[in-house]
């Protein structure tokens, strides 16, 4: 988990743009409520967060930001102590909701897919604990077959019976005040 966190959060800090899309891709929105800080003029301005969805209202608001010209600071120095110990089952659940809101808001995430960083991310972690800890990689194995599960079943979330989609998510409250769509 910790070298999971030095993926997403590296050592060099970073000013993200419109134009840093074709190289950075889905990282150019990544930004996380945990350990954001944002200018209230410039939050109202643009309407704050979107009200209707299940989990990913910080990178919305980014992908916002972006598209009307403004940028995403990375700080690396700056920190934030927080993480979470998911087992798989949870890490499903996580990102069944992740990809919920990847696929309500198309005209953000349609040209930023995912999946090639998260492939990046299982590779390089496993060359890290092939390096550091080999006993660790099941572990791995399971976890990143439970993410993936988990996205590829939320992207395709409205093809599946209610049922299934109160067993999958992790945000039980979203459904029973929303529908599907």
């Amino acid at each position: 988990e910790c070298y999971t966190r030095e993926f997403n959060y590296p050592e060099q800090s970073l000013i993200k743009r419109k134009e840093d899309l074709p190289a950075l891709g889905i990282k150019t929105y990544f930004c996380s409520n945990v350990c954001a800080a944002y200018d209230r003029k410039t939050y109202l301005e643009l309407g704050g967060f979107v009200r209707h969805t299940i989990f990913n209202e910080d990178m919305i608001f980014a992908a916002g930001l972006i598209a009307h010209g403004y940028a995403v600071a990375y700080t690396a120095d700056a920190r934030v102590v927080h993480s979470h110990n998911y087992s798989g089952i949870q890490q499903l659940r996580r990102n069944f909701d992740l990809a919920v809101s990847q696929a309500q808001h198309p005209e953000i995430f349609a040209d930023v897919p995912s999946e090639g960083e998260g492939i990046r991310m299982v590779k390089q972690t496993a060359g890290y604990l092939l390096r550091k800890r080999p006993y660790l990689i099941p572990k791995l194995i399971w976890q990143s077959g439970c993410k993936y599960l988990g996205f590829r079943l939320g992207r395709r979330y409205e093809r599946l019976p209610e049922g299934m989609v109160m067993k999958l998510t992790m945000n039980k409250d979203y459904w029973s005040r929303n529908t599907k769509g």
